[in-house]
């Protein structure tokens, strides 16, 4: 098995349930394996496409489109399970993260001097750090398309 991982400027969640549900909840159309390295720039670079994963009982989500997402206690609340949120990204001065355990949400304070060393920290102790994930292939899924 092979390690791959995904740092700076994206956006992503954990849940602490199976991909087939977090992918229907999220309205994803899923579109098979991809190799990791190719599904990662497709997430990274697009707005339209994200990556999904598996990681000890966690299922990730990860790509630019989840930067203007902000459903997490909905999401929480319609699966049953605890969702996080990360997003980081220097240039934008973004630096956010967020846990949901049904309407029960905590943010982190936006006042608070953090960088993106803050957000893979409370990543790695909530659930899993991204920079290196023990994955061979990542799904690649089209995000939903409102009109």
């Amino acid at each position: 098995m092979t390690t791959v991982g995904f740092g700076p400027k994206m956006a992503w969640l954990a849940v602490r349930a199976e991909p087939d549900l977090v992918m229907d909840a999220l309205g994803l159309r899923d579109l098979g394996d991809v190799q990791p390295h190719t599904g990662l720039d497709l997430a990274h670079f697009t707005d339209d496409r994200v990556v999904v994963a598996t990681v000890d009982k966690w299922t990730l989500v990860a790509g630019k489109w989840l930067f203007r997402w902000n459903g997490i206690a909905a999401l929480s609340m319609r699966i049953g399970a605890e969702v996080q949120y990360f997003a980081t990204d220097r240039s934008l001065v973004m630096h956010r993260w967020a846990r949901a355990r049904g309407a029960d949400v905590f943010v982190s304070d936006e006042e608070a001097l953090v960088d993106e060393k803050d957000v893979f920290r409370t990543a790695a102790e909530w659930s899993v750090d991204p920079r290196v994930l023990p994955v061979v292939s990542l799904h690649i899924a089209a995000v939903p398309v409102h009109e």
